[in-house]
């Protein structure tokens, strides 16, 4: 469902999300499901591992970042197995959901 107003409006203070960033260690592959922070601080010193976005639903997002400094990757894929980012040390990728699938917009 869209939004639609000519009515523009401001906040004058920084939006804060409650429970909106989730840093951790991860030594096995982890699954996302929506009650998950939507930002994912994901270290990952044990080689390559996945982490698995849910089911597509139209307008959800996931910022995922790699913290780890050494060569394991992290592994961004959708729900049926589907490569969506390979992440380095470092890298972060913003992944979205039109409802229909998912995809990264901003990978980096």
């Amino acid at each position: 469902m869209a939004f639609a107003s000519d009515i523009l409006f401001s906040i004058d203070t920084a939006l804060q999300q409650k429970g909106g960033v989730n840093s951790e260690a991860i030594i096995i592959n982890k699954t996302l499901v929506y009650n998950d922070s939507s930002i994912q601080l994901l270290k990952n010193t044990t080689g390559s591992l996945d982490v698995i976005l849910p089911a597509v639903k139209d307008g959800v997002y996931f910022w995922v970042k790699s913290k780890a400094s050494s060569s394991s990757n992290i592994i961004v894929k959708d729900p049926d197995g589907g490569t969506i980012a390979t992440l380095g040390a470092g890298n972060a990728v913003l992944v979205v959901s039109d409802g229909v699938a998912w995809w990264d917009v901003i990978t980096g």
